[in-house]
C-alpha cells in the first residue's frame, strides 16, 4: 500500500480484478487491505472533487488525451506528486506514432 500511496485507486482496481479473475486465490489479499482501500473509498464519496483532471494519462499515454486536449481535463502527468516534467509527457506521447508505424 505504501508503494501506490496517494495513487491507491489503482490498487484497488488491481486487487478487485484479481478477485474477478482468480476467484479460488482472493483469499490472497489480506481482508484488512481490501477493508482498507474501501474505507478510504467510502471516505471518498462524502467529498467533492475540485480538480479537475485526467489522471487516465498516467495509466495510458494515448488514451486519454483527447480528455486533456479537447475535454479541458488538466494532465494528471503534471499534478502534484507526478515526476513527469512537460518534456517528458511530449517524449512520451511523441513515442505513441513511433510504436503505432508498420514494420
Amino acid at each position: 500500500m505504501r508503494r501506490f500511496g496517494s495513487h491507491w485507486r489503482v490498487l484497488l482496481s488491481h486487487l478487485v480484478l484479481f478477485g474477478f479473475i482468480y476467484p479460488s486465490e482472493r483469499n490472497r489479499i489480506p481482508s484488512s487491505v481490501l477493508s482498507d482501500l474501501l474505507q478510504r473509498t467510502q471516505e471518498e464519496l462524502s467529498t467533492t472533487p475540485s480538480d479537475h483532471v485526467c489522471r487516465g494519462t498516467l495509466i495510458s499515454r494515448a488514451q486519454y488525451l483527447p480528455d486533456v486536449h479537447e475535454r479541458g481535463y488538466r494532465d494528471g502527468r503534471l499534478a502534484a506528486g507526478s515526476h513527469m516534467t512537460a518534456a517528458d509527457i511530449e517524449s512520451w506521447t511523441a513515442a505513441i506514432e513511433q510504436t503505432d508505424r508498420p514494420q
